[in-house]
Order: C-alpha cells, then structure tokens, then sequence
C-alpha cells in the first residue's frame, strides 16, 4: 500500500502545478486585457480632445472673422448716418433758401 500512496502523492504534484501555472497565466492575460482596454481608451480620448480642438480653434476663427465683419458693418452704418444727416442738412437749407 505504501508504494500506492507515494504514485498518488507523485501525479498531484503536477496537477497542483499545472493549476498554479494556469491561474497565473489568466491574472497575467486579464491585467493585459486590462492595460488594453485602459489604453484604446486612452487612445479615444486623446483623439476627442485633438478633435474638440481643432473645433475650438475653428470657431474661434469664426468669431473673429464675424467679429471683423460686424466692426465693417458697424463702420459702414455710421457712415450711411453721417451722409443722410448732411443730405437732410442741405435739404433744410434748400428749403429755407427757397
């Protein structure tokens, strides 16, 4: 009986190793996954940010260029104000030269 007990004791071993080995492998291959996952998002969020960016430069040239053409409408409006006060100046006088 003794003989049997040792072959027993001999064929766990390698099934407790196989085990440990396996386990270990499954921790190694889900923190991989893990750092992967980790790292697309990362990946994502880099390239959002690099997309919002780019709109937030763009709408700031937006700005300005509206800005530039509001301050030329601006410009133009006082100018049309400025010509219809001399011509209801120089009506007025017309008139009371008449």
């Amino acid at each position: 009986m003794k003989v049997v007990t040792a072959k027993k004791i001999d064929a766990a071993w390698p099934c407790v190793l196989v085990g440990w080995l396996l386990t270990i492998l499954a921790i190694v291959w889900q923190i991989g996954v893990k750092d992967a996952s980790y790292s697309l998002r990362i990946n994502n969020i880099e390239k959002q940010l690099v997309s919002l960016d780019e709109r937030l430069d763009t709408a700031e040239e937006f700005r300005l260029q509206i800005s530039g053409d509001l301050a030329e409408i601006k410009t133009d409006l006082v100018w049309i104000r400025q010509q219809l006060q001399e011509n209801a100046t120089n009506i007025r006088a017309i008139k009371d030269s008449d």
